[in-house]
């Protein structure tokens, strides 16, 4: 090997021989990871989705729901209809219980189980929030 290359291939060897994991045994992670927490599920906040026609009606139109508040009874199903051009949907604050996505034009479903409060929102855009009474 000339003279030359080798102050230059010298470090570059060193650097190719320490990246190269060359067999060494790797450090166990000091704790295990945390566990995760799942969310209330649709059962615990007694809301499920449903595609039955709506007994009572929300209309979605300028990024709004109206009635913001809505009342309806145990059993009721509550449909939602997207009157904007963009989508929105109608998501509990608490659990998971959500009509999911509504396009322009669509219409998605809620029941529930048991008598309460439900404050929702869209998970599209946040700002946008109403109020689910629920009677038994």
């Amino acid at each position: 090997m000339s003279r030359r290359l080798l102050p230059v291939l010298g470090p570059l060897a060193l650097l190719v021989a320490a990246c190269s994991g060359g067999g060494g045994a790797s450090a166990a992670p000091s704790e295990a990871p945390a566990a995760t927490v799942a969310a209330p599920s649709e059962a615990a906040v007694g809301c499920s989705p449903s595609s039955d026609a709506g007994t009572v009606t929300v209309t979605i139109a300028g990024r709004s729901y109206s009635p913001g508040t809505v009342t309806a009874a145990v059993g009721d199903v509550i449909t939602w209809t997207n009157n904007d051009s963009v989508p929105h949907t109608a998501t509990l604050d608490e659990g998971d219980c959500s009509t999911g996505s509504l396009g322009g034009g669509d219409s998605g479903g809620l029941t529930f189980s048991e008598a309460g409060t439900y404050p929702y929102h869209c998970r599209i855009h946040p700002d946008m929030t109403g109020t689910i009474e629920i009677s038994g």
